[in-house]
């Protein structure tokens, strides 16, 4: 990744700027996979387990981050407001670049403040994704109320997508499974 990339949430966030950067090229790869990606757990467990399924099937990672409510600094009248939402996204962006550095295929990161369902389905349909891999739905009040109403991402993906959905536990370990081997 080039260094002009590493201050790329400078500026004024108020009207964020989608950031996209591009991991190293690899050879072409068989397909591709959408990963949504946030500061929760869940989510480093799904793009952990889509770094190791996307090795063994040669398939670029297309790495969605939405700017949600959790990304915001907690005092919004702060005079370090936009230097620490800055430094939060910055903090996110090298969470994922951490996560896919022993990846040694293809790989992009989009950070945008577009819709979580919208993001991550046309980037699915940009690069024509076998799937989208998502963490499970996170847990609590609001949560709950997002899947009932139907407004949750996984809530969406399911009812509005028309590629595969894989929800990603906690802590799930990638298997070891590599296509054509039927002792796997």
């Amino acid at each position: 990744m080039s260094k002009d990339h590493r201050s790329a949430f400078a500026g004024n966030l108020r009207s964020l700027p989608p950031l996209h950067v591009d991991g190293p090229r690899a050879d072409p790869p068989n397909c591709h996979l959408v990963v949504g990606f946030d500061r929760n757990a869940e989510s480093h467990s799904a793009l952990k387990f889509a770094v190791e399924f996307a090795q063994h099937v040669n398939a670029a990672l297309h790495v969605g981050h939405s700017v949600d409510p959790n990304d915001f600094p907690v005092a919004p009248d702060s005079p370090d407001y936009e230097n620490d939402f800055a430094a939060g996204l910055e903090s996110e962006r090298l969470d994922v670049c951490g996560i896919l550095a022993p990846f040694t295929g293809n790989w992009s990161y989009d950070c945008s403040q577009d819709d979580p369902m919208h993001l991550l389905s046309s980037m699915a349909e940009h690069h024509n994704a076998l799937m989208i891999i998502i963490g499970t739905p996170h847990r609590g009040f609001t949560s709950m109320f997002e899947r009932i109403s139907g407004e949750s991402v996984s809530a969406h993906l399911i009812h509005h997508s028309h590629r595969p959905l894989l929800m990603i536990p906690p802590d799930a370990q990638f298997s070891g499974w590599v296509p054509g081997n039927p002792a796997s």
